[in-house]
């Protein structure tokens, strides 16, 4: 019998639903061409706080975090890969995923990310996931 390893990430061909009481919810602009514009998009729709120093260290600082939030999940809906430089992307995926399995052993929030199914080997390519290419093995 063969398991699928579930990746970091979900990949999905609709947007997920859930109950706004109880998730905060995120959804990524499909039309962001710069690091500049994402790190700005993610401050306000995930309500970074004001010490934010939009770049990747302090991204990863507050994914890590979500302090402000009182919902205990939070998702991040991608309706398509943001369109920037291959090496910035592959950073921005390296802090969502780090970020995604930070949380995974702790209580206080649960973090989940999602992306266009059309995005799986994409991001896979980019990541080197050989796993997440193939959906699993």
């Amino acid at each position: 019998m063969r398991f699928k390893k579930l990746s970091e990430f979900n990949f999905s061909d609709f947007a997920p639903s859930y109950d706004a009481s109880k998730v905060f919810y995120a959804r990524i602009d499909p039309d962001i061409y710069s690091s500049d514009e994402l790190l700005k998009s993610l401050y306000y729709i995930l309500w970074f706080p004001g010490y934010f120093g939009f770049n990747w260290n302090a991204l990863h600082d507050c994914l890590g975090d979500f302090g402000w939030i009182s919902c205990r999940k939070v998702v991040l809906v991608h309706e398509s890969l943001p369109k920037l430089p291959e090496m910035e992307l592959k950073i921005y995926l390296e802090v969502l995923r780090d970020s995604v399995l930070n949380w995974s052993n702790k209580e206080e929030h649960e973090f989940e990310v999602f992306f266009r199914s059309v995005d799986r080997s994409e991001v896979a390519r980019i990541l080197g996931d050989w796993n997440l290419r193939d959906g699993g093995t």
